[in-house]
């Protein structure tokens, strides 16, 4: 694999002191974008999110200076060193926390991406509950996310979805839910939920409401999708139980807007 990382493409492993942050504790935050063999798909908003995360979080990107080209002008040689200009690729941007101060050197990597535009999604719920502001931001360190989703995995299912002790819904562990009635849509609204680019670029062309979901109310649905900037929109057809009709035309649409 060739990354960039320091103003220069580099091939093979990356090396890191194993004192930083990022080493020792996942410090951290990154993005994850979709090149869909044309086009890099909404760069700024990737960006824009990861920046309110590192201001969160008090950690400081030098590169920030040069602005969303210089990072567009890294990914474009990035997919031509590692022959992917003609094809889907998953481009992530990770900002690893390098020393106590804080400071970020991004690194941009991109592997080939297989778009699987007919699969449909069965969900269990996550095993522990959460609620807290840290989950509202992409972390390098989502060794919680990653267990929740293999524990799923293993039991058959595609992914969790995270959910408050009260039971309310959240989001799956890589994407956000979306339920409808067949007439409107709504998604759970929390602190706590990661800021979803894909149902940003959703809301631009149809009304998505927020709304509060529980485990015990999920039922009342006709429909249920998850959303991320990879897959775009995809249908849920199980959740705890429930089973939902897939609704394909809507998924069409809004994938055609989050991928595009």
């Amino acid at each position: 694999m060739i990354y960039y990382r320091n103003g220069q493409l580099h091939e093979g492993g990356i090396r890191q002191d194993i004192g930083s942050p990022a080493f020792r504790f996942g410090a951290g935050v990154f993005e994850t974008l979709l090149y869909n063999g044309r086009n890099l798909c909404r760069l700024p908003a990737h960006l824009a999110r990861a920046r309110r995360s590192l201001e969160f979080f008090g950690l400081t990107e030098p590169e920030a200076s040069y602005g969303d080209a210089r990072y567009a002008e890294a990914i474009a040689a990035v997919l031509r060193a590692n022959g992917l200009t003609e094809r889907a690729a998953r481009v992530n941007i990770f900002f690893p926390a390098e020393d106590e101060s804080g400071t970020v050197v991004p690194v941009i990597a991109a592997v080939p991406y297989a778009p699987q535009p007919d699969k449909t999604y069965r969900l269990a719920l996550a095993s522990v509950a959460v609620q807290h502001p840290y989950f509202a931001h992409k972390s390098m360190n989502a060794m919680f996310h990653w267990m929740e989703r293999r524990s799923a995995q293993a039991l058959g299912y595609d992914d969790a979805v995270l959910v408050h002790q009260d039971g309310v819904l959240l989001e799956t562990t890589t994407a956000a839910l979306v339920f409808g009635d067949g007439t409107s849509l709504c998604t759970p609204g929390s602190a706590d939920r990661l800021e979803s680019t894909a149902l940003a670029a959703a809301r631009e062309v149809t009304p998505i409401d927020g709304c509060t979901v529980r485990a015990s109310t999920a039922g009342g649905f006709r429909h249920a999708y998850v959303l991320n900037s990879l897959m775009g929109m995809r249908p849920v057809v199980w959740l705890n139980g429930v089973e939902y009709a897939p609704d394909e035309a809507t998924c069409a649409r809004l994938t055609e807007v989050i991928c595009s």
